[in-house]
Parts: structure tokens; sequence; C-alpha cells
């Protein structure tokens, strides 16, 4: 017998409406409509109850109507479907939750590695800015910002490794001002010496950038012009003393 006939013949003989028989099962009176007319379909849960209310065998009822079993079929895959893309979507958020972990402790453990080599080197912290004074430079350390947390590598990259070293005494001497700094990254050590203010008229401090060995000797100081070279050879062992101290500091920190 077909579903919708069955259903109906077991309403009728419950003498029962589809709003009572909706309540029986569940579900709303449209819904008890729809299957009377096969327009759609009891789940397998529904189908058992129905089979044991009317005597029909759920056998004999799937036999009978072949578009209700191509739908429960649906229903079936369509649910596996469902529950495959959950366990796939709960995966990728695990897997996710864990990368973030790995690198926010790789994160961690880097700044404090950092941290923890300056302070044995005496450095203050300043905000993000780690300095260290003696009689001559003030040496500084920058530590950036957090590497993006989809980088693996967490660590500081040659860019984001130097040191910094300003000429702190004055020169009174000197008939301007001039500012004396030293930069050591991976592969450079240059000496910038800038000479003059910023004019009221916009204008700026002239600089000039050498290259240093590493002795701290300006290669090709016969290319120096006159003043700055006058103001190199004031600071030389001051700048060649400063150059074996950033040395230290770079291999002790970024080893």
């Amino acid at each position: 017998m077909k579903i919708g006939k069955t259903i109906l013949k077991l309403r009728e003989e419950k003498k029962m409406s589809q709003e009572e028989f909706a309540q029986y099962f569940h579900v709303t009176r449209q819904t008890i409509s729809n299957w009377e007319k096969e327009k759609s379909y009891p789940d397998l849960q529904t189908l058992v109850k129905i089979s044991d209310a009317s005597g029909v065998s759920v056998d004999s009822m799937l036999r009978d109507n072949f578009n209700m079993v191509q739908q429960i079929d649906k229903k079936v895959r369509h649910l596996k479907i469902f529950q495959i893309g959950s366990a796939i979507i709960a995966a990728i958020v695990l897997i996710a939750a864990s990368y973030i972990g790995i690198q926010n402790m790789k994160q961690n453990n880097t700044i404090q590695t950092y941290e923890s080599r300056l302070a044995e080197l005496g450095f203050e912290k300043n905000g993000n800015n780690y300095y260290l004074e003696d009689a001559d430079f003030k040496y500084d350390i920058y530590l950036f910002g957090r590497p993006a947390v989809w980088k693996w590598n967490q660590e500081l990259t040659s860019r984001e490794k130097f040191v910094v070293g300003t000429y702190t005494k004055e020169m009174s001497d000197l008939s301007e001002q001039v500012e004396v700094t030293i930069r050591k990254t991976e592969e450079f050590t240059t000496l910038n010496i800038s000479r003059g203010d910023y004019g009221k008229d916009g204008s700026s401090p002239q600089m000039v950038e050498y290259t240093l060995d590493e002795n701290g000797q300006i290669k090709h100081v016969e290319k120096m012009d006159k003043e700055y070279y006058e103001i190199y050879t004031k600071l030389q062992s001051d700048i060649k003393e400063a150059v074996k101290k950033m040395d230290t500091i770079y291999s002790t920190l970024y080893a």
C-alpha cells in the first residue's frame, strides 16, 4: 500500500484530525497533509512509528513506495556529506588553532631569548627600544613587532638585525653641530656623519655615509672631504672601540 494511503487509513482508524495526528508524531498539520498526498515523506524513525501503529511492515512500505525510498536515500546521502563536511571543518579548525598556538609559543620564545641576551649585555628597555650607554656612545637595539602568525619562521630577518651606536659627547671645539652614528648589520658596518642643523628655510643637515672595516677604519679614507676627515680623526679611537663593542653586542644577541 502506498505510504500516503497507509497514513490516511491509520489516521481515520484512530479517528484523529490532521492536527491531532500531527501532534502525535511531533510534526505540523501541513506535514501530515503532505504525507497523505505524497508530496513529501516521513523519515525512517517516523516510518517505524507508523509501521508499529498501522501493522504494516517497514519493508512492505519501502517496497511499495519507490519515490519515498529515493527521498530517504537522498537524505541519508546528504547526512553523510554533512557529517563528512563537519568532520573536515572541525579538523581544519583544530589544525589552525594548533598552528596558531605553536606560532605564538615560538614568538614568545624568540622574544624571551632576545630579551634575556639583552639583559645579559646590560641593555635597558624603553618601549620597543633597548639601549646601553657608556662614556662615549649610546647603543640602541630595536625589536620590531611580531612577525605575521602565518610565517613559519618566527626569527628576525637580517634586515631587522642591527645595532646603532650614537656618539654622545659634545664636540665643543667644532663650529657647527655634528652627529655621529655607527650602524652594524650582518654584512656592513657604516659610519654616518651629519653636519649642521635644520634651517628655518627647511634645509636639512649635510650627512655622508662611509663603510668601516672590521677594525673600525674607514675604507678609502683618501676620498673623504676635509671637514668630515677632521671629525673622523678626532673620534677615530672612540669609533674603533665602539665598533669592537658593537661586534660583541651583535654576535652575542644574534648568535
